[in-house]
């Protein structure tokens, strides 16, 4: 497995607060417990550059990760979660609405899905988000180890549907095993390398 060079960049909760840069950024996004801190740990080698807790939701800022001095990770929170949080659909709202629509470095979106669930609307939000701004998504399924190929196969096929998105550009990921990590890297360097 190849190491990566990366480090928190910067935490943000308003536009002011974003990094200056010019690479590419890739928004990491999905449900509160779908694997997503989890996925950043595992495509970065690295144990606990994201925050990945027992309570879904932890993360309510945007999150900048540098990664090998190329590209940028911006992890969004977590949605579906939202207890002891007034107006959390709202704040989320605030947050990402001005980061999908204006941000010029964002050339990318990684929506993180349980494999095990259908996509729920707030899931659908934020392929339409990406689908608006014309970003290439990579939909990524984890914790496939909790079915067989078989049901793995029709779920990710449900999935497609729902999202209404190519079958080809979901792919399968175990972010403890890492499985899949080079299969979604190579999606990654794609669009970056289209970006170039």
């Amino acid at each position: 497995m190849k190491s990566h060079d990366a480090f928190l960049l910067k935490t943000a909760a308003e536009q002011r607060q974003w990094p200056q840069t010019n690479l590419p950024e890739l928004v990491f996004c999905g449900r509160s417990n779908a694997g997503k801190s989890s996925l950043i740990n595992a495509l970065t080698n690295r144990k606990n550059l994201a925050y990945s807790g027992k309570t879904p939701g932890k993360t309510r800022l945007l999150n900048f990760f540098l990664v090998d001095k190329r590209v940028i990770f911006a992890d969004a929170p977590g949605y579906g979660y939202a207890q002891g949080i007034k107006n959390a659909a709202e704040k989320f709202r605030m947050l990402m609405d001005p980061y999908m629509g204006r941000r010029q470095q964002l050339k990318g979106m990684v929506i993180v899905l349980d494999c095990r669930r259908v996509p729920n609307a707030d899931d659908q939000t934020m392929v339409e988000y990406a689908k608006a701004r014309h970003l290439p998504i990579i939909g990524v399924c984890t914790k496939v180890d909790k079915l067989s190929r078989s049901q793995l196969l029709n779920q990710m096929k449900v999935i497609a549907q729902t999202l209404d998105l190519p079958r080809e550009s979901l792919l399968p990921c175990n972010n403890l095993k890492k499985i899949g990590v080079d299969e979604i890297w190579q999606a990654i360097d794609e669009i970056i390398q289209e970006e170039a």
